[in-house]
This record gives C-alpha cells, structure tokens and sequence, in this order.
C-alpha cells in the first residue's frame, strides 16, 4: 500500500502500514502538529481517538496515537509520536481532541502544550502521580462488598 501523498510534505515521516492493513505514519513531536495539519488538508477531516502506551525503558517513554478516518476515500490512518513528557495539541486543528488530551494527560501525565484546559477529567484533582503509568505503584484499596460483610457472613 503506498502512503497517502500529504506524508511526503511532512519532515521526517515515516509511512508504514500495520498488521490490521491500517496506514501508520511516525515522527517526531517537533513535526507533530504539522502532521496532524497535512493529514487534515490530505482528507483525513474526522478525528476517532487519541490515546497513549507506556514503554518505560524508552527515553521517549510515551507512544501517542491518533486514529483519523478519510470519509470520501473510506481510509483509516494511524499517525504516532514518542514523546518523553510533552506534545502539541491537537484542540486547535480538532476541538474534539480536548476530552481525549485530557484523558492521556490525566492518566499518563503526557502534556499537551498549548491545550485550551489541561486539568485532570477522571481522577480527583489531588491524585497523586498518573496511574497508567508502568512504573505507578500498586494500591491496595479493599472493597467493601455486602456480601463478605463479617455481620452478614454465616460462618
């Protein structure tokens, strides 16, 4: 499968195509907003997903993940960067990226530099550290079931 033609405008993109046939293209953070703007002036216009894997042994631990989809073309494409701790957001190239941002924000503690509102959306404002992280330790929260209750247990 050849890469879409707006890849070859952007500095240092990798074209690849994955396992599951989806376009995959890879760079470096520096070129990730430009990117994101070619992708979106080559078709692909409908913003699914953004989300985020943890390797940390990597310098650049974060994988960050975009999934767009070109409508009049029906094609799905990927487009990835590494990061250490920080990328350009995408809010003002897709609105829609800001609940997603947040999320990668809230649980991997990824930073979205320019975002509009990097504040937490699924943990408690003072959570302590990010809990997707690989090296988040454990915590041990016991759950109360009512059923395990040592009042209403016969034994």
């Amino acid at each position: 499968m050849t890469a879409p033609d707006f890849v070859a405008g952007v500095p240092g993109a990798v074209h690849t195509v994955g396992r599951d046939g989806i376009d995959t293209v890879r760079v470096e953070p520096a070129s990730w907003t430009e990117l994101l703007r070619a992708a979106q002036a080559g078709g692909y216009t409908r913003f699914l997903d953004l989300t985020a894997v943890d390797e940390p042994q990597r310098a650049a631990r974060f994988e960050v993940i975009a999934t767009l989809h070109a409508p009049a073309a029906q094609r799905w494409l990927r487009l990835c960067a590494s990061t250490a701790e920080r990328l350009p957001s995408a809010v003002a190239i897709w609105p829609a990226a800001n609940w997603y941002e947040r999320e990668v924000y809230d649980l991997f503690g990824v930073r979205f530099d320019g975002h509009p509102d990097l504040t937490r959306i699924l943990l408690p404002d003072d959570y302590a550290g990010h809990p997707l992280r690989r090296d988040h330790p454990l915590g041990d929260e016991p759950v109360d079931f009512t059923v395990t209750r040592e009042t209403d247990a016969p034994w």
